[in-house]
């Protein structure tokens, strides 16, 4: 079940449609799918490297925190919650936000350049750190097929934009679309928060 739950967080957070996944639209639509493909296949590798981060620190720091092991699943369902709240929120006061920044970003080394990008965002930081209490992770192994599952989850959203920016650009660039797909994402995250609380 933990497999699953991890999964579906990959996609959930794959699926919010801000900058990054911008980013891989505009890639797609002005240097070809391959190039969306890269950048996507970047931000996936970044989602990686904070599972694998998060998943290691978040079980070092949990076997130190024993006498308090009933509180952690609480605290990071609060965490995702509070979150997916101010997802809600930020995709209703400004849905259209993120359509009017402008992207700009050569053809050249786009794996390079949205790992990066992807890499130094504060708000993954965040949600990861919240999601990692609520798994059960009991050695190397564990921590890295759980990794793995958000790898594979956030590059099957990011190829899917990768080529919805490379054949429905019009249809993904839509303030309504963009909107429709954040509140899925922050439900997504929500719902799992939630689940732990029952």
């Amino acid at each position: 079940m933990s497999y699953i739950q991890t999964f579906i967080f990959g996609t959930t957070i794959a699926l919010s449609i801000g900058p990054i996944a911008i980013l891989i639209l505009n890639q797609s639509i002005n240097c070809g799918l391959k190039n969306g493909a890269l950048c996507g296949l970047g931000a996936a590798m970044a989602d990686f490297t904070y599972a694998i981060f998060a998943f290691t620190a978040g079980n070092f720091l949990f076997s130190l925190l024993e006498n308090n092991k009933e509180s952690i699943p609480l605290i990071s369902s609060a965490v995702l919650v509070i979150f997916s709240l101010w997802m809600i929120y930020s995709a209703l006061k400004k849905p259209s936000s993120d359509t009017d920044r402008k992207y700009t970003l050569t053809c050249d080394w786009p794996f390079t350049t949205t790992y990066g990008l992807t890499i130094i965002n504060p708000l993954t930081i965040i949600v990861f750190a919240g999601f990692v209490g609520l798994l059960e992770l009991d050695g190397a192994v564990n921590i890295f097929l759980h990794a793995l599952v958000i790898l594979i989850a956030s590059l099957l959203v990011q190829t899917l934009i990768a080529f919805a920016g490379s054949k429905l650009a019009h249809f993904i660039s839509k303030p309504s679309t963009l909107l429709y797909f954040n509140l899925a994402s922050s439900s997504g995250i929500m719902i799992l928060g939630i689940s732990k609380l029952f």
